[in-house]
C-alpha cells in the first residue's frame, strides 16, 4: 500500500485556497488514484472527467495544481502528460516514484522468501511444525486438578484443641470472659449450622471457627434454660446491687 502525502500546511497554502473545496476534493481524489496506480501523478483524463466537473478540472489548472500536456513548469519533476491527461504539480516532491516502490516491493517479498526458506529448510531451528491432526482427531486433555480442596464443613465438624486455645488467648486479650467446655460446644453448633445453611465450602475450618469464638458476645444458655450473660455486669449495675446488699443488712441490724 502507497500513501498520497499532503503537507500539512495545505489548508492555508495560496493555491488551495484559490482553488476553493469542491476543486481540491478533485485534487485529493485524483492524488489517491495516482499514489494507488503508481502513475508517478499523471491523472488520465477520463478518471479527471468522472471524479469531477469540467469547472474544477479548468480552476486546477488556473491555480497551477494541475498541468495539462504543453505546460512550461519550470519544475524538473513535472512531466509532460499526454494530450487530454493532467499531471499533479511537484508530486515527485513529496511522493515516491513508482520505480521505487515497485522496488521497496521486491525486497520485502525477497525478504519474506528468504525468510520462509530457512524457516523450512530441514534441521534449521525454529522450522516448520509438524503437522498436527486434523481438530476432532486431537485427544481431549486430561481434566485440570481442582485448583483447591474446599468441602461443605462436616455435620459433625470440631475445633481442634490449637483452635480453641487461640480463640481463649484472643478474648483474654480483647478482655472478654472465657468460654466454658459448654459454651465452646454450643458455638462450635451454631457455627456449624451457620456454614451449612449458607452452603459455604472451605479447604480448612480453624481458622474461621476461631474468628466465630472470638467475637461471640452473645448470651449463651446454660443447662435447665438459664441464661449465663458473658459480660461482666456495667457499674451502674454494680452500684445497685451493692445498696441492696447494704439495704438488707440495716433491716436485718434493727430487726435484732
Amino acid at each position: 500500500m502507497s500513501w498520497f502525502a499532503v503537507d500539512d500546511n495545505a489548508d492555508t497554502h495560496p493555491k488551495i485556497i484559490a482553488a476553493k473545496n469542491a476543486a481540491v476534493g478533485l485534487w485529493m481524489r485524483a492524488g489517491s488514484y495516482a499514489s494507488q496506480h503508481l502513475t508517478d501523478g499523471i491523472v488520465p483524463g477520463v478518471i479527471a472527467k468522472m471524479y469531477g466537473s469540467k469547472a474544477q478540472i479548468t480552476k486546477l489548472v488556473e491555480v497551477g495544481l494541475w498541468h495539462e500536456h504543453g505546460h512550461t513548469c519550470p519544475r524538473p519533476k513535472c512531466q509532460q502528460p499526454a494530450p487530454g491527461d493532467y499531471y499533479m504539480h511537484d508530486y515527485l516532491e513529496y511522493n515516491p516514484a513508482r520505480a521505487e516502490v515497485t522496488a521497496r516491493r521486491e525486497r520485502a517479498a525477497a525478504k519474506k522468501r528468504d525468510y520462509r526458506e530457512r524457516q523450512q529448510a530441514p534441521g534449521a531451528q525454529g522450522g516448520r511444525r509438524p503437522q498436527q491432526p486434523a481438530y476432532d482427531e486431537q485427544p481431549l486433555p486430561d481434566p485440570a486438578p481442582p485448583t483447591s480442596a474446599a468441602r461443605p464443613i462436616p455435620a459433625d465438624w470440631q475445633p481442634s484443641a490449637e483452635d480453641v486455645e487461640t480463640a481463649q488467648l484472643a478474648r483474654a486479650d480483647a478482655g472478654l470472659p472465657q468460654l466454658t467446655a459448654q459454651q465452646l460446644d454450643q458455638v462450635t453448633r451454631k457455627f456449624v449450622r451457620r456454614q451449612l445453611d449458607d452452603q459455604r465450602v472451605a479447604p480448612a475450618w480453624g481458622g474461621r471457627w476461631q474468628q466465630w469464638a472470638e467475637n461471640e458476645r452473645t448470651e449463651l444458655a446454660a443447662p435447665g434454660g438459664v441464661v449465663v450473660p458473658l459480660q461482666q455486669p456495667t457499674r451502674s449495675q454494680q452500684q445497685v446491687a451493692g445498696l441492696d446488699r447494704l439495704r438488707e443488712r440495716l433491716n436485718g441490724g434493727s430487726a435484732s
